[in-house]
């Protein structure tokens, strides 16, 4: 499975469960795991990133006593969109580690 280039979902219905994911946080793993998330490479990339996102929302949280959640949650949002509208991204450090995850 072929990740370099930017790719769309294959079936409508993943893009709203992109959508959830990202919007769910480090929950978002699960998509990987039903058969949607098996069969389909650019949801797995999008729950991944989804879950790492969650963890760096937890750890900005207790780092900045919630404030830093606020602002995760903001760009959760945002990735949320994007997903929605079927674009593929990968975001700053935490899309290689999804990308890595995404192809075992």
């Amino acid at each position: 499975m072929e990740m370099n280039t930017p790719m769309g979902p294959k079936e409508e219905g993943n893009k709203i469960l992109a959508l959830l994911a990202y919007l769910l946080g480090w929950l978002g793993i699960i998509f990987v795991f039903i058969d949607q998330g098996k069969n389909d490479p650019w949801l797995r990339m999008h729950a991944w990133q989804a879950f790492f996102l969650g963890l760096v929302a937890i750890v900005a949280s207790m780092i900045t006593f919630g404030i830093g959640w606020v602002i995760v949650f903001i760009f959760q949002i945002v990735y949320a969109l994007k997903a929605y509208k079927g674009e593929y991204f990968e975001i700053p450090v935490i899309g290689g580690l999804a990308k890595g995850q995404a192809l075992k």
